[in-house]
């Protein structure tokens, strides 16, 4: 399997397998992010959704300017890492799920102004056509404050919301709203498969918890370390070395 980089536009590309799925429904799992740098956390979620999804395609999309973050590292920078970490992504997958096509999206980093997810998942939604299962994949910590992104409610009339819950994660922490919505949208794995959206998944098998703010401070004092730091994929690793990255 290969890695491809989609256009603004869309989020298909080619890596030599059949362009119609074997089942009746495109698949398509998104998984964005600020990726400052992308690890193997993110990767873990990406490869989980792959399979419990039986995607298509799984989408990597760093984040252009996020509203809510300030100051992250420069966008040519985190693409490059996320291309890196999608090579290794695709090999584990070719392997483990080889109907999943991986791509990386340039969408957000070339859109001018604030990276609002919602905008991002209309424009993809505009692209795929009415029956596409849509999903956006993130982590249990995003879930629980779901309701502070802009035009939160909006994101069901594009996608299903997947979540791969962190260890320790409780549904009490959302605030009620959120709590509604769970009750009201969650489907299982069948469910959002053979749907276009609307719906909320929450997978509790991925114990993960990896904090970038965290990996970024040991990074700072690691740059002349002989292996990479844990959770860092080798390839992001020499790259960051390379490029005197996160350095203090």
């Amino acid at each position: 399997m290969t890695v491809t980089s989609a256009p603004t536009t869309g989020t298909t590309g080619t890596t030599g397998k059949s362009a119609t799925p074997p089942h009746a429904v495109q698949r398509i799992g998104v998984l964005g992010g600020t990726f400052d740098p992308i690890h193997t956390g993110h990767l873990a979620l990406g490869a989980l959704f792959a399979r419990t999804l039986a995607l298509d395609e799984l989408v990597l999309m760093p984040a252009g300017q996020q509203p809510q973050k300030q100051g992250s590292t420069a966008a040519e920078h985190r693409l490059a890492m996320t291309r890196l970490a999608a090579q290794g992504l695709a090999a584990e997958l070719a392997v483990s799920h080889p109907s999943t096509q991986v791509i990386v999206s340039t969408r957000e980093i070339e859109r001018a102004g604030p990276s609002y997810t919602v905008d991002t998942l209309r424009d993809m939604r505009r692209d795929l056509g009415p029956e596409a299962s849509l999903s956006l994949l993130i982590g249990s910590d995003q879930l629980v404050r779901l309701d502070t992104w802009h035009a939160w409610r909006e994101l069901f009339d594009y996608a299903h919301i997947c979540a791969a819950a962190r260890p320790g994660f409780s549904r009490e922490t959302a605030s009620a709203p959120l709590r509604e919505v769970f009750a009201e949208r969650e489907k299982s794995a069948l469910g959002v498969q053979s749907t276009p959206c609307g719906g909320i998944l929450i997978d509790d098998s991925l114990a993960v918890d990896i904090s970038a703010t965290e990996l970024r401070a040991t990074l700072a004092h690691a740059q002349d370390a002989a292996t990479p730091p844990a959770n860092l994929p080798e390839p992001v690793w020499q790259y960051i070395r390379a490029q005197h990255l996160y350095r203090a």
